[in-house]
């Protein structure tokens, strides 16, 4: 008794209590304690809580398509934070560049790959190179997409097929080559959604298309599957960015001010990228299904599978 601290001897009327069975479970409690990283130890020694999680991520392997700028350079940042090595693809090498030299400003090491997710055999040869050189492959995040701005009496199959291609196809493309790899390490495949992976909205139909489609996806690979895979479709809605309201200035002349806004002018708070990437992060290390943000906006999905009817009404009244 004289060798616990005076935390673990305020725990003393507790232990009275216990009977002699009781008391021999003690290394076995202690080890419980330790693993559970949810509960404090009582000796004072170092914690480790979820909310901290570098040696969880301590030398994984985090691959990042589109982690060159925007909210995949955050994902990298993120996970750079908590002792992972990165690789990052994209098919500027010049952009890949100026992304490792921001990463190494934060003491943060990547490792840059250029290649085309819209090509199958780049992405085999990126994955067979990076599987070489460090061995294994913990978590893939599809990362790579495009919005695009138009009313649905002008879009094309042409929109259709060129969002599909960008926003489904690469992802399908990247989780063909790099499946096998996360079955061995018991991994992660991170696809990037959005809230239009949930629900329509206006002048965002192609856009809506294909996330609808990686969210299918996504769902088939949680059935389907390696059971023991992590499969996380992270939902984000509007991110803050600084060329907002200046992307599509030449979509169309006819479109309201509103649709240029990030998500289209739905009255949803921005999110900052680094936010979502902390959500991601937390979300891979609890292994979740989805990862929904702003959280409020769930409401809507949930009215949504009862009354879809209701839920458009919903979306009418927020609407512009």
């Amino acid at each position: 008794a004289s060798s616990l601290s005076p935390q673990a001897c305020r725990l003393k009327p507790v232990a009275s209590s216990l009977s002699p069975q009781a008391c021999r479970l003690k290394p076995v409690a202690s080890v419980m304690l330790s693993a559970n990283t949810n509960l404090p130890i009582a000796d004072g020694s170092l914690r480790y809580s979820l909310k901290s999680p570098m040696p969880f991520w301590k030398d994984k392997i985090v691959v990042i398509t589109g982690g060159s700028a925007g909210l995949g350079l955050s994902i990298a940042q993120e996970f750079g934070r908590h002792g992972a090595k990165l690789v990052i693809i994209s098919r500027s090498m010049a952009n890949l560049k100026t992304a490792v030299a921001a990463l190494k400003q934060e003491q943060i090491d990547a490792h840059p790959i250029v290649a085309d997710v819209l090509q199958i055999e780049q992405i085999s040869q990126a994955v067979h190179e990076i599987a070489s050189r460090f061995g294994q492959i913990d978590v893939w995040v599809n990362n790579v997409g495009r919005s695009v701005r138009i009313d649905l009496s002008q879009a094309t199959a042409e929109h259709y097929r060129e969002l599909m291609e960008v926003n489904f196809i690469s992802a399908v493309n990247c989780t063909l080559a790099v499946l096998p790899h996360l079955e061995r390490s018991s991994g992660h495949l991170v696809n990037i959604g959005s809230l239009s992976s949930k629900t329509a909205w206006p002048f965002l139909a192609p856009y809506t298309t294909s996330k609808f489609a990686l969210a299918g996806y996504t769902q088939q690979l949680r059935i389907e599957g390696p059971a023991n895979v992590h499969y996380l479709l992270a939902c984000p809605g509007p991110i803050q960015r600084d060329d907002s309201g200046l992307r599509y200035q030449g979509a169309t002349e006819q479109l309201p001010g509103h649709a240029l806004q990030p998500g289209a002018g739905a009255r949803i708070e921005g999110l900052s990228a680094a936010r979502v990437a902390q959500g991601i992060v937390r979300a891979c290390q609890h292994r979740r299904a989805e990862l929904v943000m702003p959280l409020r906006v769930r409401l809507l999905f949930v009215i949504a599978a009862f009354s879809p009817r209701l839920a458009d009404w919903v979306l009418r009244r927020v609407m512009h």
